[in-house]
């Protein structure tokens, strides 16, 4: 094997397996062979979840917008290790979620090619809505994916708009290319009560959504409990 760039056939992964099911580290085995160690334990365990068959899968090579930013963001969040997401999300090569971060904490989009002619990747806006759109990601903890869907805007969209509210408040948010316009990007009273009353509303939402899960998993745990017990109570009653 160690043909670097090229596919490994069935065979040269099973091989690969069986010496790790020997004994021998995924490590130990990529460096006899010029294979990276996550990537054997990748085949390991897609071999012991689906047999041949999982090492036969046709893995996409493009993968949406959306679904990099939910992964990049899991990262980030949730400090998910990059073979972790990897198993979780089926991609077979840690390294491209590592450059989907790296891209994403430089700013830079994760659209592709293909995608940018894609109308959901960015719209005309007014200051209005890109401070709505702002507001709202802020109070939904930084969930761009959500504001995607929301708002129909891109991601490289939100995520500007976001960091220049942060920086410069609504001032930051106006549209400077041309003409000035006639109200030379000033909201009015109406305006900002309403971007107030958006705002305040999806905090409610968020946080109220917050509640109803803390509720729910209260309400699993008393049941487990309550189980358990039972359990209990009828191993007891087996025993008199």
């Amino acid at each position: 094997m160690g043909r670097k760039g090229s596919r490994y056939t069935l065979k040269e992964k099973l091989a690969c397996i069986s010496l790790v099911e020997q004994g021998i580290t995924p490590n130990a085995v990529g460096t006899q062979y010029n294979i990276k160690g996550e990537q054997i334990q990748q085949w390991v365990q897609r071999y012991h979840k689906d047999g041949e068959a999982g090492l036969k899968r046709a893995w996409p090579h493009r993968y949406p917008t959306e679904l990099k930013l939910e992964i990049v963001q899991k990262y980030l969040t949730r400090h998910t290790s990059y073979p972790q997401l990897a198993r979780e999300y089926q991609i077979p090569n840690v390294a491209v979620i590592y450059q989907w971060v790296t891209r994403y904490t430089s700013g830079k989009s994760l659209e592709t090619t293909r995608e940018k002619n894609d109308m959901r990747d960015g719209r005309k806006t007014t200051q209005l809505e890109r401070i709505e759109i702002a507001q709202w990601v802020i109070a939904n903890d930084l969930d761009y994916v959500g504001a995607i869907k929301k708002f129909n805007v891109s991601y490289g969209q939100a995520y500007t708009w976001v960091r220049k509210f942060k920086r410069d408040g609504s001032m930051g948010l106006e549209d400077r290319r041309g003409k000035a316009k006639e109200d030379h990007g000033q909201l009015t009273e109406n305006e900002k009560l309403m971007l107030e009353n958006k705002r305040l509303q999806a905090r409610v939402m968020r946080l109220s959504t917050e509640l109803a899960v803390r509720e729910k998993i209260q309400e699993l745990e008393r049941r487990n409990v309550l189980k358990q017990k039972n359990i209990k109570l009828l191993k007891n009653s087996h025993k008199k």
